[in-house]
């Protein structure tokens, strides 16, 4: 696959498919509740649903897309996540919307699993790492625009047109995928698709402690970014009286950072290599994780302090994020499909307890958020020094 514009747009387009699905509707939570006549709780349920089928389902896809390729994979994904967009469009009752949650994080894993998939086959690990900033470049852009086409659909039209927005974008998807991406996995280097043979492939990547080794660092260092997602609107709105106007924009900075971050990965790191900057990018975060245990200590920090740690804590995730990734597959032979779904349903796991750990110790202050964050920043930061210096040999492809 020849890198280009459009190619780097699509991937892109891919890869923001569920930050799409996450953040467009949340602006409609409140108004789908009262909708469907049901308890906002349960309408927030429907968020954790999409998160747990689609971590789950990563596992299953990855084996399948390395039996019967990528492109597959990705155009019935695309057209399941459409139909559950649909579905939660014509839904009238809270049940329906639940059920067409659960089938668009269905069609959405497929799709994911296989984005970085399909930028690894063929390409050399420093290749990967630059196209993963550019998709990451792309992709950051759809936190940033979807709270904002979700809000303007429910001023203009109500909550079911978001739903529409999402089914009639997947469809394009589908157009622009098929019409710009090959298929990346030459049959020669395809691997059967049966359960005991995707359990044994699963099974060698576990026993891999270079491979877990990337695994569990990225998975600990996403933690930390969902305990701030999670976090920061309490912190941020009621304890530092931030108007809420203000609130999109002050997240917004970690986002432009982390693009930041990505156009200096992307420039680079065919002259550096990717484990170069990932090496000197974790000390950014681990002195971000520091100056929020000292902040901790402090009973009202200046909010700039805190601000400045989220971003420097945050940002590097525009090269640490590629480079997790690159690093576990440059070890893993040819079960790329495999190692970024195992990748990717660890993230989501850990997210999830990261926002979980953030609620139990809620206790009206901000030093669970922070606390949180930089235990997960310690965590990664010494699980990919011990990977790097322990590495196993490069895994034959």
């Amino acid at each position: 696959m020849t890198l280009s514009l459009p190619i780097i747009l699509v991937l892109g387009l891919l890869a923001g498919l569920t930050p799409f699905a996450i953040d467009a509707y949340l602006p409609s939570i409140p108004t789908i509740a009262n909708s469907l006549n049901t308890d906002i709780s349960l309408i927030q349920l429907t968020l954790s649903i999409y998160l747990l089928v689609f971590a789950l389902f990563q596992l299953v896809f990855g084996p399948i897309s390395d039996a019967i390729g990528r492109r597959k994979v990705v155009v019935g994904g695309l057209i399941i996540f459409s139909l559950g967009s649909f579905l939660c469009a014509l839904s009238q009752h809270y049940e329906t919307l639940l059920i067409g949650r659960a089938i668009q994080a269905f069609g959405g894993a497929a799709v994911a699993v296989c984005v970085p998939a399909l930028v690894k086959d063929g390409m050399s690990i420093n290749q990967f790492a630059k196209t993963m900033s550019l998709v990451m470049l792309v992709m950051a852009l759809a936190p940033l625009a979807a709270p904002i086409i979700g809000g303007a659909i429910l001023i203009l039209f109500d909550w079911h047109y978001i739903f529409v927005f999402l089914g009639l974008l997947a469809l394009v998807a589908v157009v622009l995928f098929l019409r710009t991406i090959p298929e990346t996995l030459p049959v020669h280097n395809r691997t059967a698709f049966a359960l005991g043979n995707a359990l044994r492939n699963y099974g060698v990547l576990l026993k891999n402690r270079t491979v877990m080794g990337y695994i569990v660092a990225s998975a600990f260092y996403f933690g930390g970014m969902m305990s701030f997602i999670t976090g920061a609107s309490f912190v941020y709105i009621e304890l530092y009286d931030v108007d809420p106007a203000y609130f999109g924009f002050l997240v917004g900075i970690n986002v432009l950072s982390m693009m930041l971050a990505a156009t200096i990965n992307s420039r680079y790191v065919e002259k550096l290599g990717t484990e170069v900057l990932c090496k000197y990018a974790i000390y950014i975060p681990i002195t971000a994780a520091f100056i929020m245990i000292v902040l901790s200590f402090f009973s009202h920090p200046p909010l700039w302090l805190i601000i400045l740690s989220s971003v420097m804590y945050m940002g590097p995730m525009g090269i640490l994020g590629s480079g997790f990734m690159a690093g576990a597959l440059n070890h893993a032979g040819n079960h790329n499909g495999s190692v970024t779904a195992l990748a990717g349903t660890s993230r989501f796991a850990f997210g999830a307890l990261g926002g979980t750990t953030i609620s139990i110790l809620h206790n009206g202050t901000f030093v669970p958020m922070l606390g949180t964050i930089a235990m997960c920043g310690i965590l990664a930061f010494i699980i990919l020094k011990v990977t790097v210096r322990y590495a196993q040999p490069i895994a034959n492809p």
